[in-house]
Parts: C-alpha cells; structure tokens; sequence
C-alpha cells in the first residue's frame, strides 16, 4: 500500500490481483506507458494523458501535467508510514533551526562563521568531552545565523550552540 497525494488529495492505492484499490474501492483503469515520459489512462470512458516531467527519488515526489494540468505527487510507501508513526523517519529534511550540545563538554575549535552557507554533514564545530574530540556535523543544510559560543567555552548537555536561518 503507498499513500499519495496529488496537491491537496490524498489517497491511498494498492495493486493487487491486476486492479488497483484506491480508498478501498476496487478500480481497473486502463494504462498503457507510451515512453519514459508519457503514459495514456482510460478509465470511466475518460481518456488521460500523463506526462511526467520530474522524479525527485530522494524526496518521494514527481511534477506532472495530467491532460495539459501540472501537478505535484508525492508518495510514501507502507515502510515509510510505519517509521513516520513510530517516529523513526530518517529520510525526513527539516527545517534546520538550531544545534545543542550532544554531550557535556569544551568547546575546541569552531570551524565555521555567522553567515556561512553549510551543507549536510559539514563539520560544524569541535568538542572535547571524556578526553575525546568529537566533530559535530552540520545535521542539515542552512547558513548560519549566530555562533552562541567561543573557543574553550564549556558547555552543558542540550546547551544551544549555534542557530540556524
């Protein structure tokens, strides 16, 4: 079963024994791929083309035009949904606001400026905690709004580190 939704419908579909279910109502349309792009639907004796004009695997999403009507759709698989629901979604890109301090500790170098645009996984700062550096990386993509600490200050658990516009 995924769970799509084209703008503001949302759905649910699954495929089984040659026929889709969609919302739970048994339905056989007609499709029939014409190329990597373009796909032909008849169902109800209502004929549609559709054209695929992006595929963003990583966020799930497609920009399509249905009958000359752009449209975005976007999919989650069951697997997806249970680890939304469960609150393990990693593939999830938010909003980076803010970091904190993983663990008490020193601060030992920061790497980065206000201002700077960092990308996922850039190393942020340097914290010396039990006798051990430990590179924290940047958890998303964002710039840099405000460095809340110094070289050599100490920090506690949870302590803000640096924000994020």
């Amino acid at each position: 079963m995924i769970q799509a939704s084209v703008d503001d419908y949302s759905f649910e579909l699954v495929y089984k024994d040659d026929a889709y279910i969609l919302n739970g109502q048994t339905i056989r349309p007609d499709i029939r791929r014409i190329n990597d792009k373009l796909w032909h639907i008849i169902y109800e004796n209502h004929s549609y083309n559709v054209f695929v004009h992006r595929v963003d695997t990583a966020s799930k999403t497609a920009e399509i035009s249905i009958n000359g009507k752009r449209a975005t759709v976007s999919v989650k698989s069951r697997m997806q949904q249970l680890l939304e629901e469960l609150g393990l979604n990693f593939q999830r890109e938010e909003k980076l606001d803010d970091l904190r301090a993983p663990m008490p500790g020193l601060i030992h170098s920061i790497q980065v400026k206000e201002g700077e645009h960092v990308k996922k996984g850039a190393p942020l700062l340097i914290l010396e905690a039990m006798k051990m550096e430990n590179v924290i990386k940047s958890p998303g993509e964002g710039v840099v709004a405000r460095i809340h600490v110094k070289e050599k200050d100490s920090v506690e658990k949870n302590e803000l580190l640096i924000s994020f516009e």
